[in-house]
């Protein structure tokens, strides 16, 4: 059950019904123009007028922002007919305020004392936005493009403007107020409040059935296929939010919510992406980590480069080298550039491939402390063996205590089995 207060809407000071106005020229064709439609415009003329100029003058394409925010201003009001309706009669600041122009409007319905027969109407509230996952492969974050993106997306009938139907009608259970009272008594005393109207589930109107809309069945919306052009930018990056303004569900009454797209970056096969930076691994030989190497890599681009050691330069396991500019672009200054990180992998040669004479040649070339002859087969000469994870002791007490302390917890969880077979 919801409850409900009731009231008269706040009036800004010197609005009493005494004070003289002045009335001033209502423009009723300001959004019209700014879409560049004419005033009997459809719903769909109108929308596609707006997707029109949204595609040319986008932020997240370069446009204007003020200018998109007019002409989102304008579809939002044309696009919905009871904001239409209020607009067509009373201009911008009618559908501000909810109903006619100006304060002395708002008071002439409150009191009686006007003919138009408008209705106090709430301002529009916007849907909920709505998230999806775009995946884009690396090369298209380097490059940029701009992504079709299959949605489905809840949107106003437009065969029957989002009415539902060909007349509707007020509801007579609630008399269109979409509430109805209900007092319980507890005791000595009486509660009054309000519920939903079972009979136009809160809406105010009903319709009957061989006066329902044909295409939405009365629902007054519909679900819509559609392929949005999702504008991917040099140096976007993994989780990045794209906002699509108005391009999720709408509903009568509402404006159209905002599709937030979260940019998800597959993996590489080569690269790795960490900021603005590419990282890549490299295996490299001993041969070539001492006396030096050249190598080619295919770029994000598809273009092929060779990078190359400095004379004389060792290159030790786990060295890191970067070659400069060859990173992501930067997200919004595509100009520059970030980093290409190489992380070599010197591979050492297997224990037996080298001949004894290819050990004393390198003993005589390499620098350091020449191998000693040792006689192994003296008691105190300890000999290293190959690493077996196995015969690790991971229990401070040692690995026989740990050993133990698992064969204790096999026979307590035996002794537990038969307990509850008893």
């Amino acid at each position: 059950t919801n409850m409900f207060f009731s009231g008269f809407p706040f009036f800004e000071e010197g609005s009493q019904g005494g004070h003289q106005r002045q009335q001033k020229e209502t423009d009723t064709q300001k959004l019209y123009d700014i879409l560049g439609v004419p005033k009997d415009a459809t719903t769909a003329q109108i929308k596609k007028s707006f997707m029109q100029h949204a595609k040319t003058h986008h932020p997240d394409r370069g446009g204007n922002s003020e200018k998109f925010k007019e002409y989102q201003q304008a579809y939002e009001i044309l696009s919905d007919p009871n904001k239409r309706e209020l607009y067509d009669q009373y201009g911008l600041e009618g559908v501000e305020n909810g109903g006619g122009g100006g304060h002395e409007d708002i008071f002439d319905i409150l009191t009686g004392g006007g003919n138009r027969g408008v209705k106090n109407k709430r301002g529009m509230q916007k849907m909920r936005g709505v998230k999806a996952e775009l995946e884009v492969t690396l090369e298209e974050s380097y490059l940029g493009k701009t992504a079709k993106m299959p949605f489905q997306r809840q949107r106003n009938c437009e065969t029957c403007d989002g009415k539902g139907g060909s007349e509707v009608k007020q509801c007579t259970t609630c008399k269109g107020r979409g509430v109805q009272v209900k007092t319980i008594q507890m005791g000595p005393m009486i509660q009054q409040f309000q519920q939903e109207c079972g009979t136009c589930k809160g809406e105010g109107k009903i319709i009957n059935e061989k006066d329902k809309c044909k295409s939405c069945k009365g629902n007054k919306v519909y679900a819509q296929k559609s392929t949005l052009d999702i504008p991917i930018d040099k140096g976007a990056y993994d989780g990045q939010e794209i906002i699509m303004h108005g391009e999720a569900d709408e509903a009568p009454g509402y404006m159209a919510g905002d599709l937030h797209v979260i940019v998800k970056t597959k993996p590489h096969k080569v690269y790795q992406r960490e900021g603005a930076d590419l990282i890549m691994k490299k295996k490299i030989s001993l041969l070539e980590a001492l006396t030096g190497f050249c190598f080619k890599i295919q770029t994000l681009d598809n273009t092929e480069v060779q990078i190359a050691t400095n004379p004389g330069e060792i290159i030790f396991d786990g060295a890191k080298k970067i070659v400069k500019g060859y990173g992501m672009p930067f997200y919004g200054d595509s100009m520059s550039h970030g980093n290409l990180i190489v992380v070599f992998e010197v591979e050492f040669p297997k224990t037996g491939s080298l001949s004894e004479q290819q050990l004393k040649k390198l003993a005589e070339i390499l620098p350091g402390p020449k191998p000693k002859q040792v006689d192994i087969s003296k008691d105190d000469i300890l000999m290293l063996e190959e690493f077996d994870p196995h015969t690790t002791n991971p229990n401070e007490e040692g690995g026989k205590r740990g050993e133990e302390d698992d064969e204790e917890d096999e026979k307590s969880g035996q002794t537990r089995a038969q307990c509850a077979q008893q």
